[in-house]
């Protein structure tokens, strides 16, 4: 038996290599479209860091701030009769003795004062020590700032002693009202101190 062959004609295939303009054009381009992305998202955290710090660091700041404040007033003591240290209030100041002053040793009373200080349009709020030496504690702008003093039967008073009010030497709580980045803030701290005047005894040796 003869069997027939067919002949088969196989079509030669190129094979190209490498990329044609256009294609390098695309290319570059979704290359620059994900770098374009992925430095606003780098950038974008960077600012979410940095902002982030920014507001821990201030937040500390004024925690630390009004802990100067309260451990200092919490612990006003009451002075001796007659005593140039016994404590006096103002709107805008008050001084007297504590036994936690920010300069020296605890449980010691030393004199103190507190005070709001307006200039160029920014109040500030100093600590003033033993020695007269005033350190600013915080800033901000514009006029708003006092002192209020509340009294045993609950009434609230802008000056210490109240004119014309028979109170004890030291008020029942002092009030701070300020700001921290145009944001109102209100300190209220109670005095621990039995509200009594001292006796002198040294008179007597």
């Amino acid at each position: 038996m003869r069997i027939g062959h067919k002949k088969t004609n196989h079509s030669q295939v190129t094979i190209r290599s490498g990329f044609t303009l256009l294609e390098m054009l695309v290319v570059l381009i979704l290359v620059s479209l994900i770098s374009i992305l992925l430095l606003e998202g780098v950038s974008y955290v960077l600012h979410l860091r940095s902002g982030f710090l920014i507001q821990l660091e201030d937040s500390q700041k004024g925690t630390l701030q009004e802990y100067w404040f309260r451990s200092t007033v919490s612990a006003i003591v009451t002075d001796y009769r007659g005593s140039e240290f016994i404590f006096k209030g103002e709107r805008n100041k008050f001084s007297g003795l504590t036994i936690a002053p920010l300069d020296n040793v605890t449980g010691m009373p030393s004199s103190f004062a507190w005070q709001l200080k307006q200039t160029n349009g920014v109040m500030t709020l100093q600590y003033k020590n033993s020695l007269d030496q005033s350190w600013e504690i915080a800033h901000w702008l514009g006029n708003q700032g006092h002192f209020r003093y509340m009294a045993a039967d609950g009434k609230w008073h802008t000056k210490w002693p109240p004119f014309g009010v028979n109170t004890a030497q030291i008020p029942r709580v002092i009030l701070l009202f300020g700001q921290r980045r145009q944001t109102p803030f209100t300190w209220i701290v109670k005095l621990f101190d039995n509200d009594y005047t001292r006796i002198e005894t040294r008179d007597n040796w």
